[in-house]
């Protein structure tokens, strides 16, 4: 009992997850099925009206009313729910009726066959399993238990004997299916985030990368901070290191200046450009705390005998982000230039 208890659980999270990625394309489909499903009502109702039947007639013109209702409650703020709570309400309410009277010759309820697969694909899993269930029982309970008194149509004995199991079957049938394809959404779902995430990430250090910068700045409000310092940074030696120890030692660097950056910067978002390149956008402390950061940084990676260029710009309120990340990059090239100035100097 718990593993089943566990997979649906898995089943339910994962439906979920889909229908809150898939809002716009679940708004579309659950609308256009309304659409439909009215047209079918007035079509129904048409031939209602040829056979003369009026009391089907009134459950037609009534449900495609109901369910038009619905649809226009719903359509200014594309409200699903409504959608969904007004199908289930409609179908519930009608087909249990329809199992009751029969229908034009009994053949209204053959319609419930259609129930399991379209509800639970096409408007919500959960509403769609709890009226599966419970049509499965109104058959039984109508068919061979203590409702049979309400019934006002003489269903012939094969069909009251093979129609609630041909019904179970197709319960059965579309349940499988349906968690077979939710689940291969799901995973199709995760696999599609993971290759969006891994396009916002550097896969040598783990920072976020150029491309995540580029939507960083695109997205967001400079207005937004009271303050900012750009910290702009440039590894020292790192072609040197790869010509001379390898590529792993090279990479072992940009590892350690990647954790360096983020530990003494923990609020800060911290940026891997490309090659030896990063970028610290950091919202808190004054000028002269970020300058004092940026020099235990420096202190952090010379300690474990590497170096880094560092260029730093801090601006308070009504500030362009990319004008600021070019000052801090010129003065990084300007501190850079000196490093090789000094370091050439002792050479000689």
């Amino acid at each position: 009992m718990y593993p089943m208890k566990k997979k649906l659980a898995e089943l339910f999270a994962a439906d979920q997850k889909i229908k809150q990625a898939q809002r716009p394309e679940r708004w579309s489909q659950i609308k256009n099925l309304t659409i439909m499903t009215i047209a079918a009502f007035l079509l129904m109702s048409f031939a209602n009206v040829c056979q003369h039947s009026y009391l089907m007639l009134t459950t037609t013109v009534s449900s495609a009313a109901l369910l038009g209702l619905c649809l226009a409650q719903s359509w200014k703020d594309k409200h699903i729910e409504i959608l969904e709570d007004g199908f289930f309400g409609i179908i519930l309410v009608l087909f249990t009726f329809y199992i009751l009277i029969g229908g034009n010759d009994g053949f209204a309820v053959l319609w419930v066959v259609f129930i399991p697969f379209m509800f639970m694909t096409m408007v919500d899993l959960k509403k769609g399993l709890v009226l599966s269930i419970y049509f499965l029982l109104m058959l039984f309970l109508v068919f061979h238990g203590p409702l049979k008194v309400l019934v006002r149509y003489p269903y012939p004995a094969t069909m009251r004997y093979r129609f609630p199991i041909l019904y179970l079957i197709d319960c059965g049938m579309s349940f499988y299916i349906v968690q077979r394809l939710i689940f291969d959404r799901y995973h199709l779902l995760d696999a599609q985030v993971q290759i969006r995430k891994a396009s916002f990430v550097d896969a040598a250090t783990g920072l976020q990368n150029r491309t995540s910068y580029t939507r960083f700045v695109e997205e967001t409000d400079p207005s937004s901070f009271i303050r900012l310092s750009v910290i702009y940074i440039d590894v020292n030696g790192l072609h040197e290191l790869n010509n001379r120890l390898g590529h792993a030692a090279g990479d072992e660097m940009l590892r350690f200046v990647a954790e360096a950056c983020v530990k003494q910067f923990p609020q800060a978002e911290v940026y891997r450009l490309g090659g030896d390149e990063f970028l610290i956008l950091c919202p808190v402390g004054t000028k002269e705390e970020v300058q004092r950061w940026v020099e235990q940084l420096n202190a952090t990676v010379e300690a474990a005998g590497y170096t880094i260029a560092c260029g730093v710009e801090s601006r308070m309120r009504d500030f362009d982000i990319e004008d600021m990340v070019n000052t801090a990059d010129a003065r990084m090239l300007a501190n850079k230039a000196d490093f090789y100035r000094i370091r050439d100097r002792r050479k000689r």
